[in-house]
C-alpha cells in the first residue's frame, strides 16, 4: 500500500494532519525557510512524518496554530535532525517551545559518529540514499515544484526509523541520559533578534587591503547594500556581491561608464542601483579616511593576557585547565570536545570558580547530567597545580 504524502494548503487537509499527529506518540519534523532568498527570513514549509503519512504544511497559506499545542506536549516526541535551527525558527515565528525532542544529529555526535549529516546517517544507519537536494531553493515561492516537495518529504520520511536505530545505540552504551540533556538544552535556546552591524564591513577581506579613503568608500557601499536589501526583502549578497563592493571601493568609479567596468554584477542589476552606488562612492571620498585596522581587531573580541578587557589571569588559567580536562575526556570517548561542554560553559565555570558541587550546579550550562558525570573531575581540574606537579 502506498504511503500518503500530502501537501497541506487547505483547512480540511490541516485538520486531517492535526488528527494524525494527535494519534501519534512520535513524529518526525523539519522546516524549510527562505533565508537564502529574503532579508526577513520566515518558515515557509513545515514537514511532519507519522507512522501513517507524510505531511508538508504550507505555512504561507495556513495558520499552524492548531498544531502548536501538540508539538509542545511533552507526551509527544518530535524527532528532528540538527534541531537548533528549527527550534529557533519556530520560536521566532510562532512563539512556542517544543515539549520533547530527539535530535538525530546530536545523538550521533554523542555516540561519536564521525559523519553526522542526515544523508550520511541515513546511508550508514539505514542504507537509504537521498539524491535530491533543494535546501537552497526558494521556499517562499509558490507553487512549490515537484522536486521541492520530493526533497521536503524525504527530509522527514526516515526520521522515525533513524531515531529507533540511534536510540537503541544510546541505550546500549549508557548514553541516553547525556543525549537527552543535550536535547533539553536545544529546546531552551532562544532566538536573537536580527541586528544589522554597521561596522560589519570591517570583517571583509577588502577592508585590510584598501587605503583609508577606500575603506571609507567600502563603508558607504556596505551601508547602501543593507538599505537596499531591506527595501527589496532580499539577502544582502543577492543585492550586491562582496566582490563588487570591494572592487568599487578600490576603483572608485566617477561615472556610469566606469561603474559598468567593475566586476561582480551585471549591467541589468546596475540599472536601478547604479546612481545610488555612485553617490555612495562620492560620499565615501568626501569623508575622513578610515584608519587601518589593528591586526585581528575584525575577528571579534580578542585580548592579550593582562591587557584591558582581558579576563583576569587566574580566570584564564582556570579556563585553560578546564580545556585540557575537556580534551582528555573527549579523546577518551572519541567524541568532539563540544559534546563534553561548550566553551561558554567552561568560561562560566572559570569565572565562578566553584569549590563545591552545589556551587557548580548554579553555573549556567551545568545541567544535572553534566553535574553527575563530570562534577567531581571539573572541581579537581579547577585546582591549581602543586609545586611538585609544576616540576613534572
Amino acid at each position: 500500500m502506498d504511503r500518503l504524502q500530502q501537501l497541506v494548503d487547505s483547512p480540511e487537509q490541516l485538520a486531517a494532519c492535526v488528527d494524525d499527529v494527535a494519534r501519534s506518540s512520535r513524529i518526525g519534523l523539519d522546516t524549510e525557510s527562505n533565508g537564502f532568498h529574503a532579508y526577513y527570513e520566515k518558515v515557509c514549509l513545515l514537514q511532519i512524518s507519522t507512522e501513517q503519512a507524510d505531511w508538508a504544511i504550507d505555512t504561507l497559506a495556513l495558520a499552524v496554530a492548531p498544531l502548536l499545542p501538540l508539538l509542545a506536549d511533552r507526551a509527544r516526541e518530535c524527532i528532528l535532525h540538527a534541531a537548533e535551527y528549527d527550534v529557533l525558527c519556530m520560536k521566532r515565528d510562532y512563539g512556542f517551545s517544543f515539549g520533547r525532542i530527539f535530535d538525530t544529529h546530536a545523538a550521533a555526535k554523542t555516540l561519536g559518529i564521525e559523519k553526522v549529516g542526515l544523508h550520511d546517517l541515513l546511508a550508514d544507519q539505514l542504507g537509504v540514499q537521498l539524491a535530491v537536494d533543494e535546501q537552497r531553493s526558494d521556499w517562499g515561492k509558490r507553487p512549490l515544484s515537484p522536486e521541492q516537495l520530493e526533497y521536503a518529504f524525504a527530509d522527514v520520511r526516515h526520521l522515525l526509523l533513524l531515531r529507533e536505530k540511534l536510540g537503541e545505540q544510546l541505550v546500549t552504551r549508557g548514553l541516553l541520559a547525556e543525549a537527552e540533556a543535550e536535547f533539553a538544552r536545544l529546546i531552551a535556546k532562544e532566538p536573537r533578534p536580527r541586528e544589522f552591524d554597521p561596522e560589519g564591513w570591517r570583517r571583509m577581506k577588502a577592508a585590510r587591503a584598501l587605503d583609508g579613503q577606500g575603506r571609507a568608500v567600502l563603508r558607504e557601499l556596505y551601508l547602501l547594500r543593507d538599505r537596499r536589501a531591506r527595501d527589496l526583502n532580499r539577502p544582502a549578497f543577492k543585492v550586491l556581491s562582496d566582490l563588487f563592493l570591494a572592487e568599487t571601493a578600490r576603483r572608485q568609479p566617477k561615472s556610469e561608464e566606469e561603474l559598468l567596468r567593475v566586476p561582480g554584477t551585471s549591467p541589468g542589476a546596475l540599472k536601478k542601483v547604479g546612481p545610488f552606488v555612485l553617490e555612495a562612492v562620492k560620499k565615501g571620498l568626501s569623508a575622513e579616511p578610515v584608519p587601518r585596522l589593528r591586526p585581528g581587531a575584525s575577528n571579534g573580541p580578542q585580548w592579550r593576557r593582562g591587557t584591558p578587557g582581558a579576563p583576569p589571569p587566574e580566570v584564564e588559567d582556570r579556563f585553560q585547565r578546564l580545556r585540557a580536562w575537556r580534551r582528555s575526556r573527549a579523546e577518551a570517548r572519541k567524541v568532539e570536545v563540544q559534546v563534553i561542554a561548550p566553551n561558554a560553559v567552561l568560561w562560566a565555570i572559570a569565572r565562578a570558580n566553584p569549590q563545591h558541587l552545589d556551587e557548580l550546579s548554579r553555573v549556567e550550562g551545568m545541567d544535572p547530567f553534566r553535574l553527575e558525570q563530570y562534577g567531581a573531575s571539573i572541581l579537581e581540574a579547577l585546582q591549581p597545580p602543586t609545586d611538585q606537579q609544576k616540576l613534572l
